[in-house]
C-alpha cells in the first residue's frame, strides 16, 4: 500500500495534526494504518500516511481532525473485538543500515583488488594511486574526475577501516532522515565539492586520498538536514545540528600527522547546503517517497565508475 522506503517521522507543518495521536493511539501498527486509510478514503476524508519506523502516523488536516475522529470512532466501534494483535517481531536491518553495509563491502572489495598487482592489465597499485589521487596540480588542469576517484584510494589499512566505519555510521544515520539512496549521493557529491574546493584553495603541489572529504561533508548533511526539518522559527533547535557537527568536525577532523584539515573543512561546508536541500525534500509531507532518493544513489555509483574510467583512460 505504501512506499518501503523509510518516511520523515518529525512532521510539523501547522496545516496537518496527527490522527493516532487525537484517537490516543499513536504511532499505529501497519495493519491498523491500513484499516484507517480505507476508513478514511471510503468517506472522503483526505489524509496522508508517514512511517515512523516499523510503525506509521497518518496525517489529516486540521481542519477536518474532528470529522476524522467522529468517523473512525464509529468505525471502530462497529468492529467485532478480538484478541489484542500481537507485538510484531523485530525486522531486517532498516534500508539505510544494509544500504551502507553493502557500499562499505563494495569498497573493501575495491580496496583488496587495487592493492594486488594484476600484471595482465598492466596495473598495479602505485598505477592507481598515481591515477586517482587528488593533485591539484591536475585538478586545477581540469581532471576533475580525480577529486572523486581519490576518495576510493586510501593510503593503508588503517586509513581505510577508519573512513569505511566513521562513513558508513555517518551516512546510515543520515540515510534514515533523507532515505539510503540520496544519502550515500549526497556522500559523493559532498566528496567531489570539497576535493574541487580544496585543490582550489591549495593551489598546485597538494596531493591527498582518502574518503574523509565525503565523511565529515555527511556530517554536515546531517546537521544541515536536521535543520531543514524544523519547520517553527526556533533558533536553538535549528541551529544546534549544525553546532553538533561542527564539534564532530573538531574531535575527528583535525588531529593527526597527515590530517587534511581543509579537505575535512570543505567537505563539511559543502554538506550544508546539500544537506539543507535533500532534508528540505525529504520533510516534505506526501503520500509517498519515490524514486529521486533510488537515482541519487545509482547516480553517486554511476559517477564514481565514471571517474575511474577517465582516470584509466588516460594512462
Amino acid at each position: 500500500m505504501y512506499d518501503s522506503e523509510p518516511l520523515p517521522v518529525r512532521h510539523e507543518a501547522p496545516a496537518w495534526a496527527d490522527l493516532g495521536a487525537a484517537m490516543g493511539r499513536a504511532p499505529l501498527r501497519q495493519g491498523v494504518a491500513d484499516d484507517w486509510s480505507l476508513a478514511l478514503r471510503a468517506r472522503g476524508i483526505p489524509h496522508r500516511p508517514l512511517r515512523a519506523g516499523a510503525r506509521w502516523r497518518i496525517l489529516v488536516p486540521v481542519a477536518r481532525l474532528d470529522d476524522a475522529v467522529q468517523e473512525l470512532t464509529a468505525y471502530l466501534e462497529e468492529q467485532p473485538v478480538g484478541p489484542p494483535e500481537p507485538e510484531p517481531r523485530p525486522g531486517p536491518l532498516s534500508p539505510a543500515v544494509q544500504t551502507s553495509v553493502a557500499v562499505v563491502a563494495l569498497a573493501a572489495a575495491f580496496t583488496a583488488f587495487i592493492a594486488a598487482p594484476h600484471p595482465g592489465l598492466g596495473l598495479y597499485p602505485d598505477t592507481w594511486q598515481e591515477l586517482g589521487q587528488a593533485d591539484s596540480a591536475r585538478i586545477l588542469g581540469g581532471q576533475w574526475w580525480r577529486a572523486v576517484t581519490a576518495l576510493t584510494l586510501h593510503a593503508d589499512a588503517a586509513h581505510f577501516v577508519g573512513n569505511a566505519a566513521f562513513g558508513g555510521l555517518f551516512t546510515a544515520l543520515l540515510g534514515r532522515a533523507v532515505g539510503a539512496g540520496t544519502a550515500w549521493g549526497l556522500f559523493v557529491a559532498c566528496g567531489l565539492a570539497g576535493n574541487l574546493l580544496n585543490a582550489w584553495f591549495h593551489g598546485p603541489g597538494h596531493l591527498s586520498v582518502g574518503a574523509s572529504t565525503a565523511v565529515f561533508g555527511v556530517v554536515g548533511a546531517m546537521g544541515a538536514a536536521a535543520m531543514a526539518a524544523h519547520r517553527r522559527p526556533d533558533l536553538l533547535r535549528a541551529v544546534a545540528p549544525v553546532a553538533a557537527g561542527l564539534g564532530i568536525l573538531a574531535m575527528l577532523g583535525t588531529e593527526g600527522e597527515r590530517t587534511d584539515l581543509g579537505a575535512h573543512l570543505f567537505g563539511f561546508l559543502a554538506g550544508l547546503p546539500l544537506g539543507w536541500l535533500a532534508g528540505k525534500r525529504a520533510a516534505r509531507p506526501g503520500p509517498e517517497r519515490t524514486p529521486p532518493g533510488r537515482w541519487a544513489g545509482l547516480g553517486g555509483l554511476a559517477l564514481v565508475a565514471a571517474a575511474w574510467g577517465l582516470a584509466l583512460a588516460g594512462r
